[in-house]
């Protein structure tokens, strides 16, 4: 196997971690609007934005490595979902029934199912 081939598994994998790690964050979001000792759930959220932003770029790359694989590109630009949920945030990170509302039933739902959408494809990639 290739140098090249191998740094792409790495990448793959690495946004698989990532994939995970956001996961992991939003259910400590989500747990912290209704246990208040959870007291990092904004930090948490602010986080998981830093993250889409990096989900965006590595996307780029991404579409450009697999351009023949329509699969993964289709998933991958399903990402705009995500990123159109993220948007009805804007201005309301301070508020904090809003936030919850927005995170709970449009934010994340957006997030976890394009994950599991593209969560296969990335398994199946780093398979090969």
């Amino acid at each position: 196997m290739s140098t090249f081939i191998e740094e792409h598994l790495q990448l793959v994998h690495q946004y698989r971690e990532m994939l995970e790690s956001i996961e992991e964050g939003f259910q400590y979001v989500l747990a912290s609007f209704q246990d208040y000792s959870k007291t990092e759930g904004d930090l948490v959220l602010s986080d998981i934005f830093t993250a889409f932003v990096r989900i965006v770029q590595v996307n780029q790359d991404l579409s450009v490595l697999f351009q023949d694989n329509t699969s993964i590109v289709e998933a991958i630009n399903s990402f705009d979902e995500v990123v159109l949920a993220a948007d009805k945030m804007d201005g309301l990170f301070e508020k904090s029934q809003e936030k919850q509302e927005i995170v709970s039933k449009f934010l994340y739902p957006a997030f976890e199912q394009w994950r599991q959408k593209i969560k296969p494809l990335l398994i199946e990639l780093t398979q090969v």
